[in-house]
């Protein structure tokens, strides 16, 4: 495993989804059930995050029953979901017991004769091989604790769509039928498939899907992973654009962060420097990504080997590659794989529910920026390259990554403003969901940053006689600032047909309110990187 979840003292942040989980937690308690669906990509936390609020949360009334699911015979989950039930409900009635079946199962039978009748009939139907009973009546093994304990179970199942790799048929309906009617259980699922989970939640259990509150779990944002960079970097000195270059570059995803981090804390104390410079985390990209032996290099070639098969390698590869190099519209990909566009539209297909990718309008991106940075200048070059000489092949990585880094740094020296106007003359008329809303791009012909009324610059995008008025912040936002950039828009004199703001470093709530009832549309940063990794540009990271 290259990373064990991380709970107690070692874990940081995540604190917005822990509230989210304790509240339901008490809405149970009260009586209340609401499901949670966290989303996100491989080793963005979320089993971290499981684990946490678990330990948090030990002495609340309820029995937690956490399964971790993996492709494995039915028997075997069935065999864990039984012991962990058991095991966390005599721990929570205080009775001594062994982690051992066989002592489960005698304690049970004294201590919780129905659970205990209801768990042999679980296991005679596995042993008459009767799989679809066994597992509906073990999923119903909750409800008969919470008669007989009398306290409520709260069931994890840590990445969850891997439930159709058990062998039961209908997996995912006759989950839903029965907890539609277990008032007193709630679910907390998590999937490092987006793509697959949500067409789970709609489809295959449509009629629960308003019973499952969906969260993303992303990298640390920009703020929690300049201070988790803090903690990590204690007593060395780096400059801001180096920061903002290495958030950009793991995208605050906390393993890749966490293991940069400490290979620069290596590389500078084996220098005996202070100072973390470029030179440095050159180094650190080489040591990690680059090379064969490294940790993010191993773990990104097992989890694209182990995830696609040798047959869907041959096609998926080349299309991810594609998409890495920027070629990310499916006609574009089609061109750069010189392959049928039926050929590659079951095998984007394939990539979208895998986990691979994403779709926004026209656009497929590579959402794990570290596996698209590896395939791009790691992965494929490692191939193309005709010269098999293993110093060559590090001296041109080496190359190519100043450049990288060179060209990202100047980019955060150009200020965010200009790389906003860049951005929108790259717009030709594509249809994009923005904050669940679809949105048509249009081909502006005419970008320019301007400062209206002589407040802070902000780009002005014209197009057919309409006008769009989109104002950067890279302070916090207040209400005072809307009222500003209101002013400034009337300062424009012409009708303005969409006024957009981009609060980088976050808005207060009464600011996000003002801004909705003057119907100005807030574009945070995840949607403003989305826009800007779509069209082929560097993330923007305000520190």
């Amino acid at each position: 495993m290259f990373s064990e979840p991380v709970v107690g003292e070692r874990f940081f942040g995540r604190e917005e989804v822990l509230d989210l989980l304790n509240k339901r937690v008490l809405a149970l308690k009260e009586g209340y059930r609401q499901n949670v669906a966290l989303t996100g990509q491989s080793l963005a936390g979320k089993s971290s995050i499981l684990l946490h609020f678990l330990a948090t949360v030990k002495d609340e009334p309820f029995i937690p029953v956490y399964l971790e699911v993996v492709k494995e015979p039915f028997r075997s989950f069935a065999n864990r979901f039984i012991a962990t039930l058991l095991y966390n409900t005599f721990a929570k009635t205080g009775e001594a017991v062994e982690i051992d079946m066989g002592s489960l199962l005698e304690k049970a039978s004294k201590a919780l004769p129905k659970t205990h009748g209801a768990v042999r009939h679980v296991m005679a139907s596995v042993e008459r091989g009767e799989y679809d009973e066994a597992y509906t009546s073990l999923l119903n093994l909750t409800s008969i604790v919470k008669e007989e304990a009398k306290i409520p179970c709260i069931v994890i199942f840590d990445e969850f769509d891997n439930l159709e790799q058990i062998g039961i048929k209908n997996t995912f309906l006759n989950f839903g039928k029965i907890i539609m009617v277990q008032k007193n259980t709630m679910y907390i699922v998590s999937s490092s498939r987006n793509h697959a989970i949500k067409k789970i939640l709609s489809e295959k259990l449509s009629l629960l899907f308003g019973n499952f509150e969906i969260v993303k779990v992303s990298g640390f944002d920009t703020k929690k992973a300049g201070e988790f960079l803090e903690i990590k970097l204690a007593g060395y000195e780096a400059d801001d654009d180096i920061k903002r270059f290495i958030i950009s570059f793991t995208d605050g995803n906390p393993f890749y962060l966490n293991h940069i981090a400490a290979r620069l804390e290596g590389i500078a104390a084996e220098r005996m420097s202070s100072h973390i410079d470029s030179a440095v985390v050159e180094q650190a990209i080489l040591d990690l990504v680059y090379n064969s032996n490294g940790v993010i290099h191993q773990y990104l070639l097992n989890y694209v080997l182990d995830l696609l098969d040798s047959r869907s390698r041959e096609i998926c590869l080349p299309i991810m590659v594609a998409i890495a190099r920027g070629k990310n519209r499916q006609q574009e990909i089609a061109r750069a794989v010189k392959a049928q566009r039926s050929e590659i539209s079951k095998a984007l297909e394939r990539l979208l529910e895998q986990g691979f990718i994403s779709k926004n309008g026209v656009f497929y991106r590579i959402d794990d920026v570290m596996l698209e940075f590896w395939l791009r200048h790691v992965y494929q070059k490692r191939r193309d390259l005709l010269i098999d000489d293993a110093v060559t092949r590090s001296r041109l990585f080496e190359s190519e990554l100043r450049a990288y880094m060179e060209d990202a740094l100047k980019e955060y020296r150009q200020g965010v403003t200009p790389r906003i106007a860049d951005l929108f003359g790259s717009f030709s008329n594509e249809l994009m969901q923005i904050d669940a809303r679809q949105m048509r791009l249009p081909h502006f012909t005419r970008v320019e940053v301007r400062a209206l009324n002589g407040s802070k610059p902000c780009v002005v995008a014209s197009f057919r006689g309409k006008t769009w008025v989109v104002q950067p912040y890279e302070t916090y936002v207040g209400e005072g600032d809307i009222v500003e950039y209101m002013r400034s828009v009337k300062a424009l004199d012409r009708s303005v047909a969409q006024r957009i703001i981009m609060p980088l470093k976050g808005i207060d709530e009464n600011a996000n309110l003002l801004a909705k009832e003057l119907k100005i549309a807030i574009w945070e940063t995840p949607v403003v990187n989305m826009l800007l990794t779509s069209y082929g540009k560097k993330r923007t990271v305000t520190l």
